[in-house]
């Protein structure tokens, strides 16, 4: 307090003691004086306090010829009402009540309350701010001497336990207590007051209790004496709490043990039971299972052995009967930073109380933010922990805030305090405090605390290093318990006599004291080992027995359905995705630059051979490249997006998971926003790469690809972003995926070059059929060539005219070679023998003529059978190789046909006025010479080939129709073939291309949901460590 305030206070004790002063009256202001002042400043202020008495009576005696009751009572008005202007500036409502009861003391000092003193204390209430109900209170409080003028339900009694069976309070019975202790509790304020009546020395905070005289009963208090067993705060709260509450509360731990995967032990033995309305420290030591038996105690984790029960439930067996009764408040922020503090708690309720109106939703919004005053930063944005908005305890504040919202009924806090200023800190734990106060029960697990913050824990629980529970009760009594232990000869009180301040960190040093060698050092061995302490602990200290309730806890929330869910998810992520201008700004700019850069570099033209160079799509050798490279950028910024999108909520999942919500709709709410931001990067890659490489905009198709190309690396991002658990391995592992979908796309290394132990000649290897890009490029590819306007139009002809003139030049000609070797080893026709070329020569042309004749009629070569060994002769050979040459004249007719057929289609396009330019015109505009020379595979001297026992056209693939499935669902087909084989018929390939990426993307999402990527990690993990313990 101001030394101005101070000096308004004594003079406002010397209005009310001005008719009479005597000892007691000074003793109760030297008393009062002493809660805030050293000894010397005591005496100057109990100086000052008779010379404003001695003025008081001054100023009567000079009155006593005119009406002095008036003239005093306005005098004495007048000074309370400037007094009072300065208390209720200075003073919180807690020191005006300890005030005011001080005030009713001083008038009781004689044992009689005249008028004028009866008047004073009512104004002085009025002017305080202080209720008149409260004020009746303190009278009765202070005037009372047995039970039965205490008689009040705010009053608390500890006795003996005889008499006064109808007493309408709580009441607390104390054997061998001579006399009685009162406490008076303010309910509106939550301040206690005591009061003793009696004869046995008792001792508060180990200071004497003086009989009659009243003290703040303050956070921590502990009553003690020689004759009763010592009575907490807790206690005197948990009463009138109990009379208070309108749910019971019984949390019970029974023997828990808990092992991490690699075996090593966790918990051991730990035993808790607890009421509501309790406020639970959690200490320990670094890896002493402070975190982990909080998350045991909250269902987090699942305990090896043992069971915590609520109510009788166990919430490991039975955790659906306990949703909404349990919150969790991280150490970490469960924040979305990018979003106001309004609007975190405002998506939080929407997720809790789906039965509520937008109206209601809002209130109870307002009403959290005014209860945690975080009113005037309501539209302020909350930021990330290194740029911050907002203040640290502001954060932790919020954070409460959004468990508040749902109010569980039993709350577990981890670290509130890290990180906070000393004022922050014991602003959080005053608020975890009032919670408790209501009847909630709440664990916090907290590192040093100060002494206030320490005295506010109704128990205390430590755990030693290797989960060892080596103390469980009140905290003050924790210092003197170790002491008395390790027997200290130089004993510290518990708490401070004077200040009655406790310092925790005594109990760590006689915990961890260590053993001094005969060089006077400490060494590493500690002098009382985990395990030993836990020998005193399980000897000295019996766990409480608390009922077992059975009455089910309310639960405050309603979740929404799984739709209101989605759309509150969906809302959420795209509000804070439009908050932060930097992530919008490069995610939306990353594809139009990376266009822009791709296609200013591979739009090529001659500008050396000719004299006016001139740009056209058709001579671009780039183009291949740009269709390539396009998939690249898909597959990239697909990951890039949505890599950390997880990994970034992860907290906050873990938070809502105490909310029962759906995973599914959470991860629906992921896929459409990214699928969502994805369509649209892809539309301005493809629009501003089309437009610089002037190819028309109407050619949506590349977009199709590229979108579904990008919602596959979506989804492979967010299987990454959930199953590890740092962002530098995720961002390691982008290129890690994208270097495969570079080298085995077909385009760097074509499949046929493949190493021959995972390659094939024929058709595409497992590892190619297994990348994206691969499905990709070739679907960009074979659109381009044959569905581009220009080549629509002569693609059937082509095709026939391709096939035919294969057939001519390469497949019949092969035939008849090995006809040619089946003729000139004529006396190996009977050799059935494997080495025998004639056997290997026979078996081919069965298996290709047998295909030609599925084609053109069995009856055009009846001596199919005769083609193999032991049944072929001169006559056989005679017709086969009259058949070949048949068939050689066959395809020259459709060739011939095609030909005609095309080159009509052709004149009719460029005849008349201006025709051969808009022909041509068209042709350079659509059609590309490059991406003709790959798809037809020109460049590949092997036109054709032979691969167990049968033929492989490796020329014109993008006209090739005739597939050869092993069985309906065998695709498996040469890159760029037009179609697809699949259940006995064929697709085009661009949407059978297409069709596959969204069945990987599918099958990524069912990995996803499942977090199969998450749990394999985690076995390759534990199997790890149990070959590296089998090892050691």
């Amino acid at each position: 307090m101001s030394e101005e305030l101070l000096k308004a206070i004594v003079q406002l004790f010397a209005i009310v003691a001005k008719e009479r002063i005597t000892d007691e009256e000074r003793a109760n202001i030297k008393d009062f004086l002493s809660l805030h002042l050293n000894q010397e400043a005591t005496r100057y202020y109990l100086t000052l306090f008779d010379e404003f008495c001695k003025a008081n009576k001054r100023m009567v005696e000079s009155n006593l010829n005119v009406d002095a009751e008036t003239l005093e009572f306005v005098d004495d008005w007048s000074q309370i009402m400037q007094i009072a202007k300065k208390v209720n500036q200075s003073l919180t409502m807690q020191q005006k009540a300890v005030l005011a009861v001080k005030i009713i003391e001083l008038c009781y000092a004689d044992g009689e309350l005249s008028e004028r003193q009866s008047n004073l204390v009512y104004y002085i209430g009025e002017a305080l701010k202080i209720p008149q109900r409260d004020i009746k209170a303190m009278r009765t409080f202070v005037q009372g001497q047995d039970i039965e003028e205490l008689s009040s339900k705010n009053i608390l009694v500890i006795d003996e336990g005889s008499g006064g069976a109808d007493f309408p309070g709580p009441r607390i019975t104390a054997k061998d207590l001579t006399g009685l202790i009162a406490i008076l509790r303010m309910p509106d304020i939550e301040t206690y007051l005591i009061k003793y009546l009696g004869i046995t020395p008792l001792y508060l905070n180990s200071v004497p209790l003086k009989s009659r005289k009243i003290d703040v009963f303050a956070t921590g208090s502990a009553i003690r004496g020689a004759k009763i067993d010592t009575i907490y705060y807790s206690d005197v709260v948990g009463k009138f709490l109990f009379e208070e509450s309108e749910t019971d509360i019984s949390f019970i731990g029974e023997h828990i043990f808990y092992h991490f995967k690699s075996g090593k032990a966790g918990l051991q033995n730990i035993n808790i039971a607890e009421t509501g309305g309790k406020l639970i420290g959690l200490m320990g030591a670094s890896g002493s299972g402070k975190s982990t038996l909080l998350n045991v105690l909250n269902g987090s984790e699942k305990p090896s052995s043992g069971r915590v029960l609520i109510n009788g439930i166990d919430i490991h067996k039975e955790p659906h009967k306990v949703d909404g009764v349990i919150g969790f408040i991280p150490q970490d922020d469960l924040l979305m930073e990018d979003l106001s503090v309004f609007e975190n708690l405002y998506y939080s309720a929407r997720l809790c109380f789906g039965n509520y109106t937008e109206a209601q939703i809002k209130e109870r919004v307002e009403k959290v933010l005014v209860n945690l005053g975080l009113s005037e930063i309501r539209d302020l944005k909350v930021g990330s922990p290194l740029h911050k908005t907002i203040s640290g305890g502001q954060r932790k504040r919020l954070n409460i805030g959004l468990e508040l919202l749902r109010e569980p009924t039993i709350l577990f806090v981890d670290e509130p305090t890290s990180g906070l200023s000393s004022r922050d800190s014991e602003n959080i734990m005053d608020l975890l405090k009032e919670l408790s106060l209501r009847g909630k029960l709440i664990f916090v697990v907290i590192h040093q605390p100060s002494s206030d913050i320490f005295k506010m824990f109704d128990t205390l629980i430590i755990l030693d290093v290797g989960g060892f529970q080596i103390y469980y009760g009140n905290p003050t009594e924790s210092v003197n318990y170790f002491q008395n232990i390790v027997n200290a000869a130089n004993k510290i009180p518990g708490a401070c006599p004077e200040c009655g301040n406790i310092n925790p960190e005594q109990v760590f040093n006689i915990i961890e004291t260590r053993v001094v060698n005969e060089f006077g050092r400490f060494t590493h061995t500690r002098k009382v080992s985990p395990g030993q302490w836990y020998q005193y602990f399980k000897q000295k200290i019996k766990i409480p027995k608390v009922e077992e309730i059975k009455d089910p806890l309310p639960v405050v929330q309603q979740i929404p359905g799984w739709l209101a869910q989605l759309k509150v998810f969906v809302s959420r992520d795209v509000l804070a995705k439009l908050a932060n201008k930097q992530y919008m700004v490069i995610n939306l700019s990353l594809a139009p630059v990376l266009a822009l850069f791709i296609a200013y570099f591979v739009k090529y033209y001659d500008a050396v051979s000719t004299d006016s160079p001139q740009y056209n799509f058709y001579h671009n050798t780039n183009i291949p490249v740009y269709f390539f490279m396009s998939v690249v950028v898909a597959l990239f910024v697909g990951l890039i997006v949505s890599a950390e999108e997880i990994f970034r909520d992860r907290k906050i999942l873990k938070r809502e998971r105490y909310l029962n919500l759906s995973s599914s709709s959470y991860l629906v709410s992921k896929v459409f926003i990214l699928f969502g931001l994805s369509a649209i990067q892809t539309i301005m890659f493809i629009v501003l790469g089309n437009l610089i490489l002037e190819i028309p905009l109407t050619e949506m198709r590349y977009w199709l690809v590229l979108f579904s190309c990008s919602c596959f690396a979506n989804m492979l991002g967010l299987n990454i972003s959930s199953a590890f658990d740092s962002a530098v391995t995720i961002y390691i592992l982008i290129p890690v995926l994208i270097i495969p979908q570079l080298l085995l796309s077909g385009v760097v290394i074509s499949f046929d070059k493949f190493n021959p132990k995972v390659g094939t000649p024929n058709g595409i290897p497992l590892l190619g059929e297994l990348m994206t890009s691969r499905w990709a490029f070739e679907a960009l590819m074979v659109t381009q060539f044959k569905d581009n306007p220009f080549e629509k139009q002569f693609y059937p002809y082509d095709q026939q005219i391709a096939q035919a003139e294969f057939k001519r030049i390469y497949q019949i000609p092969a035939l008849e070679t090995r006809l040619a070797i089946v003729r000139n080893n004529r006396t190996r026709w009977r050799d059935k023998s494997d080495t025998n070329p004639v056997k290997k020569a026979l078996e081919l042309l069965r298996t290709e003529i047998g295909y030609e004749l599925q084609r053109i009629g069995n009856d055009r070569f009846p001596e199919l059978e005769q083609l193999q060994v032991g049944k072929f002769d001169s006559t056989t050979y005679a017709r086969t190789d009259l058949f070949l040459k048949t068939l050689r004249q066959y395809y020259g007719i459709k060739l011939r046909k095609a030909n005609e057929r095309k080159d009509s289609l052709r004149a009719r396009l460029t005849t008349g006025a201006d025709a051969e330019e808009a022909y041509n015109k068209l042709r350079m505009q659509f059609a590309n010479e490059k991406v003709t020379e790959m798809v037809e595979n020109a460049a590949d001297m092997n036109r054709i080939l032979e691969w167990r026992g049968q033929l492989v056209q490796k020329y014109f693939p993008i006209y090739f129709n005739e597939h050869r499935p092993a069985h309906a669902l065998d695709f498996n087909s040469n890159f760029y073939v037009p179609t697809k084989p699949m259940f006995g018929t064929t697709f085009d390939t661009l949407y059978f291309n297409i069709t596959v990426i969204w069945l990987f993307t599918g099958i990524l999402y069912i990995t996803l949901y499942y977090r199969l990527l998450q749990r394999a990690i985690s076995s390759v993990e534990v199997y790890r460590k149990y070959r590296k313990r089998d090892r050691d």
